[in-house]
Protein backbone atom coordinates (compact mmCIF):
# COMPACT_ATOMS: atom_id res chain seq x y z
CA UNK A 1 0.00 0.00 0.00
CA UNK A 2 2.87 2.09 1.03
CA UNK A 3 4.77 1.24 -2.27
CA UNK A 4 1.68 2.00 -4.09
CA UNK A 5 1.32 5.53 -2.76
CA UNK A 6 4.78 6.27 -3.26
CA UNK A 7 4.55 5.24 -6.92
CA UNK A 8 1.43 7.65 -7.49
CA UNK A 9 3.18 10.57 -5.45
CA UNK A 10 5.97 9.92 -7.95
CA UNK A 11 3.76 10.10 -10.78
CA UNK A 12 2.27 13.45 -9.63
CA UNK A 13 5.80 14.43 -9.52
CA UNK A 14 6.86 13.38 -12.62
CA UNK A 15 4.18 14.73 -14.28
CA UNK A 16 4.03 18.10 -12.71
CA UNK A 17 7.36 19.15 -13.76
CA UNK A 18 6.61 17.72 -17.41
CA UNK A 19 3.51 20.58 -17.05
CA UNK A 20 5.95 23.28 -15.43
CA UNK A 21 8.09 22.61 -18.69
CA UNK A 22 5.67 22.88 -21.02
CA UNK A 23 4.28 26.48 -19.00
CA UNK A 24 8.08 27.42 -19.42
CA UNK A 25 7.88 26.65 -22.96
CA UNK A 26 5.00 28.55 -23.69
CA UNK A 27 5.95 31.97 -21.49
CA UNK A 28 9.54 31.52 -23.38
CA UNK A 29 7.20 31.53 -26.76
CA UNK A 30 5.53 34.60 -25.61
CA UNK A 31 8.66 36.67 -24.94
CA UNK A 32 8.90 39.88 -26.94
CA UNK A 33 11.69 41.82 -26.93
CA UNK A 34 11.02 45.37 -24.76
CA UNK A 35 13.08 46.90 -27.89
CA UNK A 36 10.22 45.69 -29.93
CA UNK A 37 7.43 47.40 -27.56
CA UNK A 38 9.70 49.75 -27.52
CA UNK A 39 9.52 50.67 -31.31
CA UNK A 40 5.47 50.03 -31.39
CA UNK A 41 5.28 52.84 -28.62
CA UNK A 42 7.04 55.26 -30.57
CA UNK A 43 4.54 54.56 -33.74
CA UNK A 44 1.05 54.69 -31.23
CA UNK A 45 3.05 58.11 -30.13
CA UNK A 46 3.24 59.48 -33.28
CA UNK A 47 0.01 58.23 -34.13
CA UNK A 48 -1.68 60.02 -31.44
CA UNK A 49 0.01 63.10 -32.46
CA UNK A 50 -0.89 62.70 -36.04
CA UNK A 51 -4.36 62.86 -34.87
CA UNK A 52 -4.01 65.62 -32.63
CA UNK A 53 -2.62 67.70 -35.05
CA UNK A 54 -5.04 67.12 -37.69
CA UNK A 55 -8.66 68.94 -37.94
CA UNK A 56 -10.10 65.59 -36.45
CA UNK A 57 -9.11 66.28 -33.28
CA UNK A 58 -12.04 66.59 -30.87
CA UNK A 59 -10.97 70.01 -29.89
CA UNK A 60 -10.51 70.89 -33.18
CA UNK A 61 -13.90 69.45 -34.23
CA UNK A 62 -15.40 71.82 -31.59
CA UNK A 63 -14.10 74.62 -32.89
CA UNK A 64 -15.23 73.96 -36.51
CA UNK A 65 -19.16 74.26 -36.58
CA UNK A 66 -21.83 75.90 -38.52
CA UNK A 67 -24.16 78.36 -36.87
CA UNK A 68 -27.66 77.62 -36.31
CA UNK A 69 -29.54 78.95 -39.34
CA UNK A 70 -26.82 78.56 -41.82
CA UNK A 71 -28.57 76.12 -43.63
CA UNK A 72 -31.77 77.65 -44.30
CA UNK A 73 -34.65 79.28 -41.51
CA UNK A 74 -38.26 78.68 -41.58
CA UNK A 75 -38.81 75.51 -42.92
CA UNK A 76 -38.48 71.84 -41.19
CA UNK A 77 -36.50 70.61 -43.53
CA UNK A 78 -33.63 73.18 -42.80
CA UNK A 79 -34.16 72.41 -38.78
CA UNK A 80 -33.68 68.33 -39.54
CA UNK A 81 -30.81 68.90 -41.53
CA UNK A 82 -29.25 71.41 -38.63
CA UNK A 83 -30.24 69.06 -36.20
CA UNK A 84 -28.56 65.70 -38.03
CA UNK A 85 -25.71 67.92 -38.88
CA UNK A 86 -25.27 68.89 -35.28
CA UNK A 87 -25.63 64.98 -34.08
CA UNK A 88 -23.22 63.96 -36.63
CA UNK A 89 -20.83 66.61 -35.53
CA UNK A 90 -20.81 65.40 -32.03
CA UNK A 91 -20.79 61.97 -32.96
CA UNK A 92 -17.20 62.73 -34.82
CA UNK A 93 -15.91 65.16 -31.73
CA UNK A 94 -16.49 61.74 -29.73
CA UNK A 95 -15.04 59.28 -32.08
CA UNK A 96 -12.04 61.04 -32.18
CA UNK A 97 -11.91 61.29 -28.61
CA UNK A 98 -12.14 57.81 -28.20
CA UNK A 99 -9.65 57.35 -30.59
CA UNK A 100 -7.08 59.20 -29.12
CA UNK A 101 -8.22 57.43 -25.81
CA UNK A 102 -7.62 54.09 -26.95
CA UNK A 103 -4.51 54.77 -28.74
CA UNK A 104 -3.15 56.38 -25.21
CA UNK A 105 -4.31 53.37 -23.45
CA UNK A 106 -2.32 51.42 -26.10
CA UNK A 107 0.64 53.18 -25.22
CA UNK A 108 0.19 53.10 -21.33
CA UNK A 109 -0.19 48.59 -21.96
CA UNK A 110 3.15 48.67 -24.22
CA UNK A 111 4.88 50.56 -21.64
CA UNK A 112 3.67 48.74 -18.84
CA UNK A 113 4.20 45.51 -20.72
CA UNK A 114 7.97 45.07 -19.86
CA UNK A 115 7.29 46.01 -15.99
CA UNK A 116 3.91 44.46 -15.29
CA UNK A 117 1.20 47.64 -14.27
CA UNK A 118 2.57 47.20 -10.78
CA UNK A 119 5.43 48.26 -11.57
CA UNK A 120 3.96 51.67 -13.43
CA UNK A 121 3.71 54.76 -11.19
CA UNK A 122 0.57 55.94 -9.57
CA UNK A 123 -0.11 58.53 -11.87
CA UNK A 124 -0.08 56.35 -14.99
CA UNK A 125 -2.21 53.77 -13.68
CA UNK A 126 -4.83 56.42 -12.47
CA UNK A 127 -4.60 57.26 -16.17
CA UNK A 128 -5.03 54.12 -17.58
CA UNK A 129 -8.09 53.68 -14.94
CA UNK A 130 -9.41 56.91 -16.32
CA UNK A 131 -9.10 55.85 -20.12
CA UNK A 132 -11.42 52.45 -19.18
CA UNK A 133 -14.05 54.19 -17.10
CA UNK A 134 -14.31 56.83 -19.92
CA UNK A 135 -14.42 54.07 -22.82
CA UNK A 136 -16.94 51.69 -20.57
CA UNK A 137 -19.28 54.81 -20.05
CA UNK A 138 -19.16 55.95 -23.88
CA UNK A 139 -19.98 51.84 -25.12
CA UNK A 140 -23.06 51.59 -26.55
CA UNK A 141 -23.87 48.00 -27.01
CA UNK A 142 -26.38 48.83 -30.14
CA UNK A 143 -23.34 49.54 -32.07
CA UNK A 144 -21.48 46.49 -31.45
CA UNK A 145 -21.58 44.16 -33.69
CA UNK A 146 -19.99 41.54 -31.67
CA UNK A 147 -22.10 41.91 -28.95
CA UNK A 148 -25.10 41.46 -31.29
CA UNK A 149 -23.45 37.61 -32.48
CA UNK A 150 -22.71 36.92 -28.69
CA UNK A 151 -26.29 37.65 -27.96
CA UNK A 152 -27.24 35.90 -30.84
CA UNK A 153 -25.26 32.80 -30.26
CA UNK A 154 -26.62 32.92 -26.26
CA UNK A 155 -29.94 32.63 -27.42
CA UNK A 156 -28.87 30.09 -30.19
CA UNK A 157 -30.51 32.22 -33.38
CA UNK A 158 -29.08 34.00 -36.30
CA UNK A 159 -30.78 37.36 -35.14
CA UNK A 160 -34.21 36.11 -35.22
CA UNK A 161 -36.32 35.66 -32.43
CA UNK A 162 -37.18 31.69 -30.94
CA UNK A 163 -40.67 32.79 -30.83
CA UNK A 164 -43.65 30.10 -32.23
CA UNK A 165 -44.96 30.83 -35.44
CA UNK A 166 -48.37 30.33 -35.97
CA UNK A 167 -51.38 30.34 -33.67
CA UNK A 168 -51.03 29.22 -30.35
Amino acid sequence: MAEEQASGLAGLVGSSAGLSAAIMAQAKALEVDFETFKGYKKVVDDLLKKLGDSPADDKKLAHVSLPEGTLGKGFAEADALFKTYSTVHEQLQNLSKGLAGQIEALGIAILTSGKGFAGVDEETQARMRSIVRQAEKDYVPERDPMAKQKKDAEHGSTGETNKPKGKI
